[in-house]
């Protein structure tokens, strides 16, 4: 327990739970401050020390649901998931359908789903348990409508959501628009699921109150964050050279201020943005825009990073289920090789300055309510 939290926080708006946290970390939202751990927490940071490919030593998915023994005792809980049809959110959503937990996936293609959940259900290590069938959402990411019309199908299904992985995405496309007028890269990776949220917002706030800890947005971005900062005044490339690589960081940075400011914005009402960046991934279908000269060096360069996809899943599972997040403190973070990440390195590894951009996120925030329908709040 940490010091009373005073008279004048203790409101109906404040979690019964929560209020019994330092109350100093609450001032922390409510004055609208965040900053990167001083000191990341790195609980597997020795398994990341030797880098062979895939199958090496790096935690699977299903390894952090062991280690944080949560194997069928989430039944209280509900996940969303988008993007569950293929690559990491597959190994994603088959490793949370372990914790028993009401799991609801995306996708676009619902027969497609459909086949992946039989096949979650019948390579389930847990056997005959009785957990809940996960449930197919048809979402199309390139179109506010469908968003707006998988959230209505999803708050008829549901009533409460916990944790919301925005997993889904597209990368290094040629130079395209939506019907919504919006490039399509940022409006998949970011106007999409920023719309989602807010969509999601009423369930993610009732979560957070039924079980008085942390409703938790995890967004996956990139380690090609890094390659760009979001240009708010410019974001669709309608006045600056569009690059594949520059479009890709853009939205990868997009989703990192997102969940900072909504960690911000909300963390005094129980919700908590993450940032994962789930690390180089072997067979995933995120290169195949790439010209394949482009793609054979990005595969070479990165083959001693590459994980497999169980591996790749374990960092996205353990936002979505390690207790370190319960505390309000530890919302905000970018997440890499299943731990906290510090500051870019002199291997190129970590967060760039950047993606801790208060007016940066701010002014995203205020740019991103417009085109999907939202009022600033």
């Amino acid at each position: 327990m940490g010091e009373k939290l005073p008279e004048a926080l203790q409101s109906k708006r404040y979690i019964p739970d929560l209020v019994d946290m330092n109350w100093k970390q609450v001032l922390r939202f409510t004055k609208g401050t965040l900053s990167p751990p001083k000191s990341p927490y790195q609980p597997y940071a020795k398994l990341h020390k030797t880098l062979d490919g895939p199958g090496d030593s790096h935690p699977t998915a299903l390894q952090i649901i062991k280690d944080n023994d949560v194997l069928g005792k989430l039944t209280n809980k509900t996940i969303l998931i988008t993007g569950g049809s293929s690559g990491i959110g597959v190994t994603t959503a088959a490793a949370l359908y372990e914790t028993g937990a009401k799991v609801l996936i995306t996708a676009r293609d619902i027969p497609k789903l459909e086949k992946v959940i039989d096949g979650i259900i019948a390579n389930s290590p847990s056997g005959d348990r009785a957990f809940p069938r996960p449930e197919p959402i048809e979402l199309h990411l390139d179109s506010l409508q469908s968003v707006r019309d998988a959230a209505k199908l999803i708050k008829s299904k549901i009533s409460t959501l916990n944790i919301l992985i925005n997993n889904a995405g597209v990368a290094f496309l040629p130079y395209c628009k939506t019907i919504d007028g919006l490039e399509t890269g940022i409006a998949t990776n970011h106007f999409a699921h920023f719309l989602l949220f807010q969509e999601l917002k009423p369930l993610l706030l009732a979560g957070a109150k039924e079980s008085g800890s942390t409703s938790r947005i995890i967004n996956l971005s990139s380690g090609i964050h890094r390659m760009s900062t979001v240009h708010v005044e410019d974001i669709n490339f309608e006045k600056r050279d569009y690059d594949v690589y520059s479009a890709y960081g853009q939205s990868k940075t997009a989703n990192v201020w997102m969940a900072n400011a909504l960690t911000r914005k909300y963390g005094a009402q129980g919700l908590t943005g993450l940032s994962v960046h789930p690390g180089v991934i072997s067979m995933t279908g995120l290169g195949r825009h790439l010209s394949q000269e482009d793609l054979d060096a990005l595969v070479t360069k990165t083959a001693k990073k590459a994980k497999s996809l169980e591996q790749g899943a374990a960092t996205t599972v353990w936002a979505a289920v390690s207790s370190h997040f319960r505390d309000l403190g530890n919302g905000g973070r970018y997440l890499a090789e299943v731990g906290e990440a510090g500051p870019v390195d002199e291997k190129g590894e970590g967060y760039a300055m950047h993606a801790y951009d208060e007016q940066g996120e701010e002014k995203l925030w205020r740019l991103s309510c417009e085109p999907v329908g939202v009022q600033d709040d």
